[in-house]
């Protein structure tokens, strides 16, 4: 049976779960709304709509969701790594051989940018990226909220 102050860490959790809900429904409707409205404008093109026909392959993500205890996002670097802190080497090395920086590596290319050059890019298509990219915290925010709810009714339910 669930304690009184079980109870109100359960009545936190979904307060913030319909917020969460709430910030997502309006986070993607501006997406597609935006989306919608590029596809509009980019409606005489040669090339059509905005979609999985227009993507060049050889962009790739720039973000990773990793799951565990609770889901992290971390920033993609380079070809298959992910972004992480330098580790100190406490073994000897060559001296021949220069450390690797994080400064030399290339920086990700924006996926925005297949569909035009920086200025040619339309400001909608832009917004809608943006909408949609805040969207992948509270996504994550929301599936960590709901695994607290889970856990909170099963262990102590």
């Amino acid at each position: 049976m669930l304690e009184e102050e079980d109870l109100l860490e359960l009545l936190k959790l979904l307060s913030l779960y319909d917020l969460l809900l709430e910030q997502l429904q309006k986070s993607l409707s501006e997406g597609f709304s935006l989306l919608g409205r590029a596809n509009y404008h980019n409606k005489d093109s040669l090339r059509g709509r905005y979609g999985r026909d227009y993507w060049d392959e050889s962009y790739e993500g720039q973000l990773m969701v990793k799951s565990g205890k609770e889901l992290m996002i971390s920033r993609r670097m380079g070809q298959g790594g992910t972004q992480e802190t330098p580790k100190e080497e406490k073994s000897l090395r060559r001296r021949c051989e220069k450390p690797i920086s994080i400064e030399n590596t290339p920086k990700p290319r924006d996926p925005i940018y297949m569909f035009g050059g920086v200025l040619s890019t339309p400001t909608s298509l832009r917004q809608s990226q943006s909408h949609f990219k805040s969207s992948i915290p509270l996504m994550t925010e929301l599936l960590n909220c709901r695994r607290r709810i889970e856990k909170l009714i099963t262990t102590r339910g």
